[in-house]
């Protein structure tokens, strides 16, 4: 749909942690859109080049076609959309409605929006913001990391939290060990006061999350969803 220019989509992020999406209709009747579980986006800017440092965002795999990993800097991000496709976020009004099965409703010539939750994909770069518009492309076009892409899956579909998301993410990605996602810091402050970014209780559940991503991604390697979009019999 995207490549005919049957629609326009685009990610707002909030930060790393929540996106915006942004899906437009261009053409003068309402379209049935099919929303893939697992997705990636890069800044809009890094598929020309001359963006270095600046990674993707994932999440909805098969919506988009430029490539976008290994452009360091700004963090990459990923997420799902299963079920409602909201990933663990809310659904705007302009245009779109929510048909269940990962399928939304937008009217002719409107923009539909939806909130999805997204983990990042390359720790220790810059965090998005609201500032940087992302394009949406296939998370295999991302990272070929089957672990990731299930994990992402299971966040679109509810199954764990955000911060549970990351932390699984961090050690299946980039490598991270549990004890240096136990021991990093979301806050500390001159005056002692601090803040640990995963709880104990998260990492214990971020475990078995990453155990299970690793056996589910062997039983059943990742295979690209497609974005797919149908015209509304109506």
């Amino acid at each position: 749909a995207i490549e005919k220019g049957d629609i326009e989509v685009t990610m707002i992020p909030k930060d790393a942690t929540q996106s915006t999406v942004l899906i437009k209709n261009n053409t003068k009747k309402p379209l049935s859109i099919r929303l893939p579980e697992v997705f990636a986006g890069v800044p809009v800017q890094a598929q020309f080049g001359g963006m270095g440092g600046m990674g993707g965002m994932g999440g909805m795999g098969g919506m988009g076609g430029m490539g976008g990993g290994g452009m360091g800097g700004m963090q990459g991000m990923g997420g799902g959309m299963g079920g409602m496709g909201m990933g663990g976020g809310g659904m705007g009004g302009m245009g779109m409605g929510g048909m269940g099965g990962g399928m939304f409703n937008v009217a002719p010539e409107k923009v539909g929006k939806m909130k999805v939750a997204t983990v990042c994909l390359d720790h220790g770069k810059k965090d998005p913001n609201p500032r940087t518009v992302y394009k949406m492309i296939p998370l295999e076009s991302y990272t070929n990391n089957a672990e990731v892409a299930e994990v992402c899956r299971m966040l679109g579909n509810g199954k764990i939290s955000q911060n549970i998301a990351q932390a699984a993410t961090w050690h299946l990605a980039n490598g991270l060990s549990w004890q240096e996602l136990a021991s990093k810091d979301r806050v500390r402050l001159s005056n002692g006061y601090f803040e640990k970014w995963f709880s104990p209780i998260e990492l214990r559940v971020a475990v078995n999350v990453a155990s299970y991503a690793a056996e589910s991604a062997k039983k059943q390697p990742a295979t690209p969803s497609p974005g797919e979009l149908s015209q509304n019999t109506r």
